[in-house]
């Protein structure tokens, strides 16, 4: 099976529509979203849309939450905010209904889905280095997971796992983030990036790629139109800071 793995693509229709024919051009049997379609960016009902035409698995980020449910935004940023109530102001009623209603977590016999860190994901908690990820290690038992939120691509690798009388030892590693080919004996836990505004300071849209035959992951870099995308935003009223940092990619 190759599995696409989606996230954040934050109302970028133009970033979502170039991962997606990237993806069907190396024929992705499925495609997974890991949560935030919406905030930023200026398409948002147009790339849940989209998401919900295209993808076999759709989760719900912590900007979905907000945009969808009229909760306090004193976890936010001010930009961040002030893109989530506009977004609450665009949004048909339906969409909010459908956003509102997304899991916050999948999960098969080997496959862990979550936006965030599976640990706690009512929590958004990212998960940024190995401390992070040997928690989100612990949460779970799959031999894969499959995670967003940062923005930022990333691999850590479970290389050991040890019981001792005051509790667990883990040894997690982070490995560079665009090619591994996985061993039978290690678990994985992969951030896929973002699709709609990537913080790595790489500006083209990220999203993950994994062949279960080759047992092999990679991450996925797709250049799109992003001047077009950040013009959206300004014109939409939108802070300009969200429409500087997607040519920055951070």
């Amino acid at each position: 099976m190759r599995l696409a793995v989606l996230s954040d693509v934050h109302g970028n229709l133009e970033a979502l529509n170039a991962v997606l024919a990237d993806a069907s051009t190396r024929k992705a049997d499925q495609l997974v979203f890991l949560g935030d379609a919406v905030g930023y960016g200026a398409d948002p009902e147009t790339c849940v849309d989209l998401i919900r035409e295209k993808a076999h698995v759709i989760l719900a980020g912590n900007h979905d939450h907000a945009a969808a449910l009229d909760t306090e935004l004193d976890g936010f940023n001010p930009e961040a905010r002030s893109s989530i109530l506009w977004t609450r102001s665009v949004l048909s009623a339906s969409c909010r209904s459908y956003l509102a209603k997304l899991p916050l977590q999948r999960s098969s016999r080997e496959i862990m889905l979550a936006h965030s860190s599976p640990a706690k994901p009512e929590q958004w908690d990212y998960v940024l280095n190995q401390g992070q990820a040997s928690r989100a290690f612990a949460a779970c038992s799959h031999r894969l997971m499959f995670i967003g939120h940062s923005h930022v691509p990333g691999i850590f690798v479970e290389l050991e796992y040890k019981r001792m009388f005051a509790g667990e030892i883990r040894r997690v590693e982070p490995v560079p983030p665009d090619r591994i080919v996985m061993e039978g004996q290690y678990r994985y836990l992969f951030d896929v990036g973002g699709v709609g505004q990537p913080r790595d300071n790489d500006p083209r849209a990220s999203y993950g790629f994994y062949d279960s035959d080759a047992m092999e992951y990679r991450l996925i870099r797709v250049p799109y139109d992003v001047e077009n995308a950040a013009a959206k935003i300004r014109s939409a009223g939108l802070p300009k800071a969200s429409a500087k940092r997607l040519a920055q990619g951070r």
